[in-house]
């Protein structure tokens, strides 16, 4: 028994030979922890993510993983996969929309070290969140423009919408927006099927009611329908004085789908691209667009090359060699 004990121990010194290898496996692991970082160029991006959560993206005509999802739900499967996408040392911020202005949840955060809380902030967004019932769209992307401005770093916007007006607009009564613009880079982003479909209609808990009927919501624009005071039914005049034109709407707009000729018109008018969101990695690809890169020196975490090497050598060290010789007896010369 002690014999075979001595055997196998010669046996694994004559593995572990040579010991230089040994010794500079030893070596590189011990470079391992000390953390070694190098600056490298990376491109990294810096947004802030306006999310429409009026009522029409309450309307089921997306899909995630072939199954029927609200518009809402389909933004925040998108940006889930968004957040794992970006690289570290990309900044992201939060807003919401509704009515005909934004509300900033959070300022531009670095994604990696702020994963979890983005993500759960993106998971609780709900259109009971919404502070009134009006979708002033055009406006909406206005004050995000307003707002984004004002915020340090210079980030750009995503303003992520279906398009759908309430009230509609009338020809010729789009707001006009004085200030400069192309100040904000970024993209309005449409989120909706090509068909109308019925918006469906919750109670402020969150219950589902039905579906929007044609008698419950505004088919025209407010100035069309003038004003009532006192009983009386008085019509509204434009700048100079001339009475405002009675705007027939199109009796639809109980129905929601995605408006994009108006957000492609927007877009234009303000200086933004426009993407329509189709899957969610059609989010992605907009937020990693390399027109709206910025680049940095960023020190990359270069342990696993040393740890990498020092595990090739230890390989090397502990792997069987054959033992020089003639080769066996009877085998061919």
């Amino acid at each position: 028994m002690k014999a075979w004990w001595l055997h196998r121990l010669q046996g694994l010194r004559a593995l572990a030979r040579p010991p230089r290898l040994q010794m500079a496996a030893a070596l590189l692991l011990g470079l391992a922890l000390l953390s070694p970082r190098w600056p490298l160029a990376q491109s990294h991006w810096n947004h802030v993510v306006y999310i429409d959560i009026t009522q029409s993206m309450n309307t089921r005509d997306m899909q995630v993983g072939g199954q029927p999802v609200s518009r809402l739900a389909f933004v925040q499967q998108a940006l889930h996969e968004a957040l794992l996408a970006l690289p570290c040392g990309s900044r992201l911020g939060l807003g919401l929309f509704t009515e005909y202005r934004v509300l900033l949840l959070t300022t531009p955060v670095e994604v990696c070290a702020n994963y979890d809380d983005l993500l759960a902030m993106v998971q609780r967004i709900d259109g009971r969140m919404s502070w009134a019932g009006a979708s002033e769209v055009s406006k909406g992307v206005y004050w995000s423009i307003r707002t984004t401005r004002q915020l340090e770093g210079a980030p750009s916007l995503m303003f992520i919408t279906d398009g759908h007006e309430a009230p509609p607009l009338r020809p010729g009564s789009e707001p006009r927006f004085n200030e400069p613009l192309g100040q904000v880079q970024g993209a309005i982003l449409g989120v909706g099927g090509a068909a109308l479909s019925p918006i469906p209609k919750f109670d402020p808990d969150g219950h589902l009611l039905g579906v929007w009927e044609p008698d419950e919501v505004l088919q025209t624009d407010t100035f069309s329908a003038g004003r009532t005071i006192g009983g009386n039914r008085q019509s509204l005049v434009e700048a100079d004085g001339q009475p405002v034109k009675a705007f027939q709407g199109s009796g639809t707009e109980h129905l929601s789908s995605l408006k994009e000729p108006h957000l492609l018109e927007l877009a234009a008018q303000l200086g933004l691209q426009y993407r329509r969101l189709a899957t969610p990695r059609d989010l992605v690809e907009a937020l990693r667009d390399e027109r709206l890169a910025r680049s940095a020196v960023v020190a990359r975490d270069l342990r696993f090359v040393p740890a990498a090497v020092a595990l090739l050598l230890l390989v090397a060290a502990f792997a069987p060699r054959r033992r020089a010789g003639k080769g066996r007896v009877g085998a061919p010369a």
